[in-house]
C-alpha cells in the first residue's frame, strides 16, 4: 500500500473471527469499515476489494448487513445509501484519500506527464493564489513542477499527513495552518480573528505562489475565498455564486452569513500599509 500502508494490529483470536474479520485481518478494521458503511478499500492481497468480496458470497452479505443494521440501530443510514453527512467534508479521512489515490494511479498510470493532474476543486483565484481539496500523491508533480508552490496554508486542524510533510520538505515549500472547524447549524464556529490571521498568509507576497486548501476545498476554503473576493469588491451575489458552484451540492447557508458580516477593516488596515491591496490578476 506504499505510502498509505495501512498499520494492522494484532490481539483478534483466529478462532473466534468472522469471515469477514478474516478478510480484513482484525477486529478493529471490520467495526471502523461498518461504521463508515463499507465505503473504504480493504486491500486483500489479490487486488479486489472488500465489495466484491462480499458480493459474491450471499451468505457473508447476509452476515454483513445484519452487522450493519445493529450499528445504525436496526435502520440502514443515509451513509450506506451514498448520501454523507454534512460533518464528512470537513473531517479529513485517510483511508479516503488513500482510496481516491489508488484508483487515480490505476487508471492514470497511462499519463507519462504527472504534472498535469491537479487536485480536486482546484482553481486559480487571483495573482498567484490558488484553491483546491485536500492534495494527494497523485498532485505532487503539479503543485511543485507546474505551480512552483512557495507556501501551502491549510485550514484543517487535524495533523498533516506524513507523505505531504515529507514533500513539502523535500520540495522547501513552506507550510502554514489556520485549524478551524466549518461552519455547522445553528452556530458560526469560524472565528474572524482566525479568518483575519490567514488572510495575512495568503495575501502576502513572500507566501505566493500558495495553495489554500480544507478537506474537499469547499467550505471553509469557500468561507476565505469570499472574503478575498470582498477585498477585491467584488458584489455579493457574484460572491455567492462563486461559493455555491465550488460547495455544489452542500452550499451552507452559514457560509454565505459568515462571508457577508466578516469586518474587512483589519485586514485592509495590515494589507494598506504593506501595499499587499489591490490584488493583480
Amino acid at each position: 500500500m506504499g505510502l498509505y500502508q495501512a498499520k494492522n494490529e494484532e490481539g483478534s483470536d483466529p478462532k473466534s473471527s468472522s469471515k469477514i474479520d478474516d478478510l480484513i485481518e482484525n477486529e478493529a478494521e471490520i467495526i471502523r469499515l461498518i461504521k463508515e458503511d463499507g465505503k473504504l478499500l480493504i486491500d486483500n492481497g489479490d487486488g479486489r476489494d472488500i465489495h466484491n468480496i462480499i458480493q459474491e458470497d450471499k451468505l457473508l452479505s447476509v452476515e454483513f448487513n445484519e452487522v450493519l443494521k445493529r450499528f445504525h440501530g436496526g435502520e440502514a443510514s443515509d451513509a450506506s445509501h451514498g448520501v454523507m453527512d454534512e460533518d464528512e467534508d470537513d473531517k479529513y479521512d485517510y483511508n479516503e484519500q488513500y482510496e481516491k489515490t489508488v484508483h487515480a494511479m490505476s487508471t492514470l498510470n497511462h499519463i507519462i506527464n504527472k504534472e498535469v493532474i491537479p487536485p480536486e476543486n482546484f482553481s486559480h483565484v487571483v495573482g498567484e493564489i490558488y484553491r483546491s481539496s485536500f492534495p494527494r500523491l497523485e498532485n505532487f508533480s503539479f503543485l511543485h513542477e507546474r505551480l512552483k508552490l512557495k507556501s501551502i496554508l491549510v485550514l484543517i486542524p487535524e495533523e498533516y499527513p506524513l507523505e505531504n510533510m515529507n514533500f513539502l520538505k523535500l520540495t522547501g515549500i513552506k507550510l502554514y495552518q489556520v485549524g478551524m472547524s466549518g461552519n455547522k447549524e445553528p452556530f458560526v464556529n469560524i472565528p474572524s480573528d482566525l479568518l483575519t490571521m490567514a488572510l495575512q498568509i495568503v495575501l502576502n507576497p513572500a507566501n505566493q505562489p500558495i495553495l489554500i486548501h480544507c478537506n474537499r476545498g469547499k467550505h471553509r476554503t469557500g468561507c476565505l475565498m469570499g472574503c478575498i473576493r470582498k477585498l477585491q469588491n467584488w458584489s455579493l451575489t457574484m460572491i455567492f455564486d462563486e461559493y455555491r458552484r465550488f460547495a455544489f451540492p452542500k452550499a451552507r447557508a452559514l457560509d454565505q452569513q459568515f462571508i457577508e458580516m466578516y469586518d474587512d477593516d483589519e485586514i485592509k488596515r495590515i494589507a494598506s500599509e504593506k501595499n499587499w491591496l489591490p490584488l493583480k490578476w
